[in-house]
């Protein structure tokens, strides 16, 4: 099975210019849940300028473009925050998606985090999970 990858431009509405995008082609329904079925786009343009309460290409949360472009591999440079992974427990460099988002690249999990500053000046990342 071979995946069917298309890069293409589109006009986002948040950024108000033309972005990139990479469309995965979905597979054809057959009833393998862990099988992708419709189309995903993966904006290539991600960035801090994504922080709208939709994204206007995924209409999810922005985050969901972070997580997905995360995963992908397709961009080498992310600004990292060292912390431990709530999802692995090791301590490694989380890609930083948001102000409240960082994806652990050894594991894949999605982490809220944030920074606790110091009186003297020293700080540190912590992460943790929302209770509900």
């Amino acid at each position: 099975m071979t995946e069917s990858k298309e890069i293409r431009y589109t006009f986002c509405a948040h950024c108000n210019k033309e972005v990139q995008v990479l469309v995965s082609r979905g597979t054809p329904r057959n009833g393998q849940a862990n099988l992708q079925e419709t189309d995903e786009v993966v904006c290539l343009d991600f960035g801090d300028r994504c922080d709208g309460e939709i994204c206007p290409l995924s209409r999810f949360r922005p985050v969901v473009m972070g997580v997905r472009l995360a995963r992908s591999g397709l961009r080498e440079e992310w600004t990292t925050v060292r912390a431990e992974c709530e999802g692995c427990g090791l301590v490694s460099d989380l890609k930083v998606l948001d102000r409240e988002h960082a994806f652990c690249s050894l594991c894949g999990t999605t982490n809220t985090w944030m920074i606790l500053e110091f009186d003297d000046r020293g700080r540190v990342a912590v992460t943790g999970r929302r209770s509900r």
